[in-house]
Formats: C-alpha cells, sequence, structure tokens
C-alpha cells in the first residue's frame, strides 16, 4: 500500500484532505511541518503533499529533507484554488494541484501510479468520480 505524508498546519484541514486522499488507496499521515522535519528523516514515504498553509521556508525546508533522505519520493504541493500554480521551487517539486479533491486524487494517483513498483487498483464502487 502506498503510503502519503500531508505537511500542513492547519490540522482540521489536514483531516479533510486526508480523507480524499485515502481515497487513492493509500495510508496518510497527517504532520505539523515541525513533525514532517523529524519523521521524513527516518520514515520513507512514496509521496509527501505540501499543503498551502505551510509558509515558503517550511515548504523549501521539507522538500530538501526529502531529497536528501529519500530521492525517489515524490512531492506534490496543493495551492489555493485561484492562487497561480507556480511551486515555491519548480525543479524540486514533482507537481502542483489544486485543493478540489477531484484534481488532488487524479493528481495523487497519477504520481503514485508513476512509481514502479506500485498499482493502485480502485475498488469496485469506491472509485473516484473525476
Amino acid at each position: 500500500m502506498p503510503k502519503i505524508l500531508l505537511a500542513g498546519n492547519d490540522f482540521r484541514l489536514l483531516g479533510t484532505r486526508a480523507a480524499v486522499l485515502g481515497k487513492t488507496g493509500a495510508s496518510v499521515v497527517c504532520c505539523s511541518a515541525s513533525e514532517t522535519r523529524e519523521i521524513i528523516r527516518t520514515e520513507k514515504f512514496d509521496l509527501v503533499v505540501l499543503c498551502h498553509t505551510l509558509s515558503d521556508q517550511e515548504a523549501a525546508q521539507i522538500i530538501d529533507i526529502v531529497r536528501r533522505h529519500w530521492p525517489q519520493t515524490r512531492t506534490l504541493q496543493v495551492v489555493f484554488d485561484g492562487a497561480v500554480e507556480r511551486p515555491y521551487r519548480e525543479t524540486d517539486l514533482n507537481a502542483t494541484s489544486s485543493a478540489e479533491p477531484s484534481r488532488l486524487v487524479r493528481r495523487t494517483t497519477e504520481l503514485l501510479q508513476a512509481l514502479p513498483h506500485h498499482h493502485i487498483e480502485e475498488a469496485a464502487g469506491d472509485a473516484p468520480r473525476l
């Protein structure tokens, strides 16, 4: 099962986003920025999702740690709807996504399926509506 680390500073929003990302069939762990900086040093995730509630500095620090410890881990930055979809450091991120649930599920699924050892099978009736 793929593992996603969801990093942000608004725990109510993280709970909602975790439920949305769970539709991909992945296991989702939510952390604050400081918790993320600690856990990512020792635990491997397939995808790190950066919520728009992180500051540019927090996002940059997390991306740097991911690239240093787990270079194959994918990274996705969620941008607030209406914001320009331009990541903090374009070359360090694999993708950006709107916060809109169907777009976020679609983009996450694409990133996870691109990993060489994962294939996400959607259970009948549980497929996200895109």
